[in-house]
């Protein structure tokens, strides 16, 4: 069989791929536990018990009785994180709570350690199982004992843990059916270092840690109910000894942090990209326990400083969302397709009720909101700084802009349950600094939209809101997020004087993708709005402030899709040239990798076409490659390279929480694409450290272009070409079955999201495809071969 019939096979195998019903998340990975005494009736699950990295996970429960009130007064669940004996459990002392103690919704002492009471609600109050007394004068608090030997006897968790760094919810509310819902952030040693979690112990384990669910009802430690008290709502904190004592412990189970893989090993270099951090991290333990025991080390950079290293004497193997420009060189770059997955628009947002809410919307109070629809003049708007709390409210070029994107008529039409809430103070999002090919995408998709072009170029909106003039002028597309409108305003700080407070004390920049999502799901938007002082008390500029209280979260963030999964945040629907609003899902982005086209420069490389018309497709799809130039790589380094690449077009396609499989977020590569990986395996290990001839570089380059449906077709090369096998591609991604849970915001789930159909493109042609097969499948196509393996975690 001729190289372009194998070409004109993978291209129909990816226009008739089988869009896979994606894997559910293994239910064997939660755990449910049951309460004791008068909570005998509650039942809470934990989505995802062992495994665990920092992430979150959600807790659920039935057989509550529902919350009092939306101040939360009576009946709910407070949550912590607790390190303790692996044998017996945790102790109150250590556990991670009262760093919200200002948060009084739920009563006076319900968000702190403190376990003596005065005052006009407090006096009397005793509990005669409490054996921590307060000192003449004094109050008594229960210390936090850390991991690390450290105590802390104040109330709050000192050098440990405070309001910003924290996982605790103090109120979980419970629903009118008895069934309630919340987000949990589990953190390791990392990110607590008062409670150790994962941190590996002496005998090679990681250490185990436990989540801590204390529920209350309506009776006060001394026995008194609403009708015996000054007040119908409870008051003591959760770690008092009889409340302590209704405890429900679930144990959480850590993959090792810091121990990818063994000390002394070889080490490969790699880098590269957000996008492929969350898997390339992930597989490292498998990869390093292979029979090669080769360490694949990566540092994630920018796309364009990745894309410089192959101009360098010693590449090693880069990670990108788009390719470098082709060479004047005689050494030709090799690409090959990793992962598919996307950037996102994440949210966490929570139904706050507007005073005129009825009884029954009241009732959703805190709950977590999951569906959003945004254009692309939507998302233009909240990247200008043009809602005025995106700027200075009494910015003038921007007067009569609405102050915040819930009170934006265009975003009501959309989405009208905002208009039943609170104004949620939303004028911009948690965007990441830098450089990366995403935000390009993410530009070209607006710029595709005639409504959104017209908007960011000056024109107003029917609304008659206007962009930020400070944009209006700019290039476009451009490949960050720019935070052009570098205004102050004098606010009093407390040495009650004024002082500047800029746009990036209002809206910082996180760090990277990541942090836009971890700060996210904890409702920090890093605003820096308390001062810090000098030695000798002078004010010397603005520090971070507290993130919003659970329950009360309104933030917006981009990221990539991986990373808002990993987090448990919802992601938005955003509208595609069809007209559609899709959310990521396995389906959306299989459906975005068929409408992108042959890149007419780089062979086994796809471009986006954010003009498509596929009504399935998410609109901010990426592929993510690897590359490298085998000329400059030495033999050794490119059979490690290959291998690599071989297990990433395997394996490492299969979605799961073990070490070595592809975290959830991404959607599995279809058989064409992996073809392509495995191609460009061989390719790179017959070639590592020869110069090519003339005539083998002139002869590489794309066959046939593009196609109308916009898949790939193999770059002809003179380079060996991959064994014979007989083999013929699979119509479908492997419908593995995952051995885990990972967060509670799948990307691969069981049915596409209501409203955002796939439709008949499952089977779009497959008997086409099947006539093709039959008639051409005398010749190789290409076998993957790797081990069985499990995902690693960061």
């Amino acid at each position: 069989m001729t190289r372009r019939w194998i070409a004109a096979l993978i291209v129909l195998a990816l226009t008739a791929i089988v869009y896979p019903q994606a894997p559910a998340r293994a239910a064997d990975e939660a755990t449910t536990v049951s309460g004791t005494g008068e909570f005998a009736d509650l039942k809470v699950t934990v989505s995802q018990t062992s495994n665990l990295i920092n992430q979150v996970v959600s807790v659920s429960w039935t057989g509550g009785k529902p919350t009092v009130d939306t101040s939360v007064y009576l009946d709910y669940l407070q949550i912590m994180q607790c390190w303790g004996d692996p044998v017996t459990g945790p102790d109150r002392t250590q556990c991670q709570y009262g760093a919200l103690f200002t948060d009084t919704r739920g009563g006076t002492w319900t968000g702190s350690r403190q376990v003596s009471y005065g005052g006009i609600f407090g006096e009397g109050w005793t509990d005669p199982n409490e054996p921590i007394k307060p000192a003449p004068g004094e109050n008594a608090f229960v210390p936090f004992a850390s991991v690390t030997g450290g105590t802390v006897t104040a109330g709050n968790g000192g050098e440990f843990f405070d309001a910003s760094t924290t996982n605790e919810i103090p109120y979980g509310r419970t629903l009118a059916n008895g069934t309630g819902q919340e987000f949990f952030e589990v953190q390791t040693g990392t990110e607590a270092p008062g409670l150790g979690c994962g941190e590996e112990l002496a005998d090679g384990t990681a250490r185990p840690c436990y989540l801590v669910v204390v529920p209350r009802g309506e009776t006060e430690i001394n026995g008194s109910t609403g009708d015996k008290r000054p007040h119908n709502w409870l008051d003591t904190s959760p770690l008092e000894a009889t409340n302590w004592a209704n405890k429900i412990v679930v144990p959480l189970k850590f993959q090792t942090i810091g121990k990818a893989c063994p000390i002394g090993s070889a080490e490969r270099r790699t880098v590269g990209a957000e996008a492929m951090t969350e898997a390339m991290l992930r597989w490292q333990p498998t990869l390093c326990a292979g029979t090669s025991a080769t360490v694949y080390g990566y540092s994630q950079v920018t796309d364009d400083i990745a894309r410089t290293r192959l101009a360098g004497t010693d590449p090693g193997m880069i990670f990108v969302n788009s390719p470098a420009a082709p060479a004047a060189t005689t050494n030709p770059q090799v690409y090959a397709p990793v992962a598919v997955s996307g950037l996102t628009i994440a949210l966490n947002l929570e139904w706050q009720s507007g005073f005129d809410a009825t009884d029954e919307e009241r009732l959703r109070e805190g709950r977590r909101l999951a569906d959003l629809k945004l254009t692309p003049r939507l998302v233009a708007k909240l990247l200008t700084q043009s809602y005025l709390s995106g700027a200075d409210l009494n910015r003038t070029t921007i007067r009569g802009n609405p102050q915040t994107i819930s009170s934006d008529p265009e975003f009501i039409q959309l989405n009208p349950d905002f208009a039943k809430q609170l104004n949620l103070p939303i004028g911009d999002m948690l965007v990441p600094l830098g450089q990366t090919d995403l935000a390009t995408r993410l530009w070209q998709w607006i710029l595709a939209d005639s409504e959104a072009k017209a908007f960011l170029t000056g024109s107003p909106d029917p609304w008659g809101m206007k962009v930020n003039p400070v944009y209006a002028s700019q290039s476009w597309p451009q490949d960050n997020f720019p935070k052009s409108d570098l205004y102050c305003i004098a606010l009093r700080a407390d040495d009650q004087k004024d002082h500047d407070w800029c746009t990036l004390d209002m809206h910082p920049y996180a760090n990277n993708m990541h942090d836009t999502a971890r700060y996210a799901a904890r409702g920090d938007t890093l605003v820096r709005n308390a001062t810090s002082r000098d030695a000798v008390g002078a004010v010397i500029g603005w520090k971070k402030g507290a993130p919003q209280a659970p329950g009360k979260r309104a933030v917006l963030a981009v990221t990539d899709v991986a990373t808002a999964d990993r987090y448990g945040l919802p992601m938005a629907q955003l509208r595609n040239k069809a007209g559609a609003f899709v959310a990521p899902s396995t389906a959306s982005l299989v459906a975005g990798v068929t409408t992108m086209t042959q890149s007419k420069t780089v062979p086994n490389v796809l471009e986006p076409n954010p003009a498509s018309t596929n009504a399935a497709a998410y609109p901010l799809t990426t592929v993510v490659y690897a590359g490298t130039v085998p000329a400059a790589i030495t033999a050794e380094a490119g059979a490690d390279y290959a291998d690599l690449l071989r297990y990433a077009a395997a394996d490492g396609q299969t979605p799961g929480v073990h070490p070595g499989t592809l975290p959830y977020g991404y959607a599995p590569m279809p058989e064409a694409l992996r073809a392509l990986t495995v191609r460009a395996a061989t390719q790179i290990q017959e070639n590592a450290g020869k110069v090519p001839t003339p005539a083998a570089v002139a002869t590489t380059t794309p066959v046939g272009g593009g196609s109308a449906t916009g898949v790939p077709a193999p770059a002809k090369s003179t380079a060996a070409a991959a064994p014979d096998t007989g083999d013929k591609p699979s119509l479908a991604v492997p419908a593995a079955t995952p051995t885990g849970h990972g967060s509670p915001v799948p990307v691969a789930q069981t049915n596409p999201t209501p409203g955002h159909p796939v439709g008949n493109l499952r089977y779009a042609l497959i008997v086409a495809l099947a006539v093709g097969l039959a008639a051409a499948l005398a010749g190789p196509i290409f076998l993957l071969r790797a081990g069985r393996a499990r995902r690693g975690g960061r």
